[in-house]
């Protein structure tokens, strides 16, 4: 084994193991109850990981299983992405179900909007080489890895726009989460430089990122949560706020 092998099954292994760390945290803690679809998240990460790494120890069943499992894998993982921005976006508002549901239908539309978009400029960019269903599975990932970068945007901005302080594990969440997707059309762009796709860097680069990503995810669990002496003094101006947003939604 060279040790570039070694750095690569490193950077694949490691992350994996610490997203059992971070569940193990958010149980400890009662994490889990606040942010269910995050905690699924991570034991879906770490499920596929074994499944891939199985695979991938099998010479015969890498080249056509291994890219299939792959591809379903990550589309799993970007379902759930976009359920823990809906937490994200939901988090504030967790003591006010009324606002919770308007804020879920701003987020609904705003969703549809930007994938559409992104999905449409992306494609436009590799219209000529989607015959390959392979590659083309991969190209709508990528869209819409492109449109929760937008989401992602919107969750701080939500959060300035209320006027609400982000509590620590949710900005470790966004954070982390905006490490993995916002350089993930960096790294596509690298993987088509056939000098640099040859000698694994787009791969390394991109565990790298997710290495990185997991560490946040992991400090921010560990971090203590606290509670401003002013929340509790903006809690009325926000229900005030929340009655006028819903009835501006029911008119």
């Amino acid at each position: 084994m060279n040790f570039q092998h070694f750095i690569w099954l490193y950077l694949w292994i490691a992350p994996h193991l610490l997203l059992v760390a971070v569940a193990v945290l958010m149980l400890q803690k009662g994490l889990h109850k606040d942010f269910p679809i995050f905690f699924s998240y991570l034991l879906f990460e770490f499920l596929q990981f074994c499944l891939l790494f199985a695979l991938y120890s099998q010479e015969r069943a890498l080249n056509l299983m291994y890219v299939k499992v792959d591809m379903f894998s990550r589309a799993g993982s970007i379902a759930l992405r976009f359920g823990i921005l809906q937490e994200l976006f939901e988090s504030p508002l967790a003591h006010s179900v009324p606002l919770r549901r308007a804020a879920a239908r701003i987020l609904n539309c705003v969703t549809v909007v930007l994938v559409v978009l992104v999905s449409v400029f992306i494609g436009s960019l590799y219209y000529g080489i989607l015959g390959h269903r392979v590659f083309a599975g991969y190209v709508v990932i990528e869209a819409l890895n492109t449109a929760q970068c937008g989401l992602l945007a919107l969750v701080f901005l939500w959060h300035r726009f209320l006027g609400l302080r982000m509590s620590p594990f949710v900005f470790g969440i966004a954070l982390g989460m905006g490490l993995a997707a916002a350089l993930e059309p960096f790294v596509l762009a690298l993987n088509d430089s056939l000098a640099l796709r040859n000698l694994g860097i787009p791969g390394l680069l991109h565990m790298a990122i997710y290495h990185v990503a997991v560490l946040v995810w992991l400090y921010f669990a560990l971090a203590r949560e606290k509670i401003s002496s002013g929340s509790k003094a903006d809690l009325p101006d926000l229900r005030e706020w929340a009655a006028d947003l819903g009835r501006i939604i029911h008119q």
